[in-house]
């Protein structure tokens, strides 16, 4: 960690006082917000979210093959 010295206004410090909010980890979360992902976090999205498509292709998959078994083939055009 490396330390900075931030300045505030009075009615600020009194606010953040009250509100019983830690300066510090306010400003690192509000870095972090405004920070781009770091290629570990976009690979841990990335992941993420592989499979929850997969597990939702599963599931639409089924829900297809149900409908067939139900329906039948579907009707030829020619």
């Amino acid at each position: 960690m490396e330390r900075k010295n931030i300045t505030i206004r009075e009615d600020q410090s009194e606010w953040i006082e009250n509100q019983g909010i830690n300066l510090s980890q306010l400003v690192q979360e509000t870095i972090d917000e405004e920070m781009d992902p770091t290629e570990e976090e976009l690979a841990a999205a990335y992941q993420e979210n592989a499979s929850h498509a997969a597990d939702v292709n599963e599931t639409w998959s089924a829900v297809s093959r149900e409908a067939n078994d139900h329906l039948g083939d579907p009707p030829s055009n020619e």
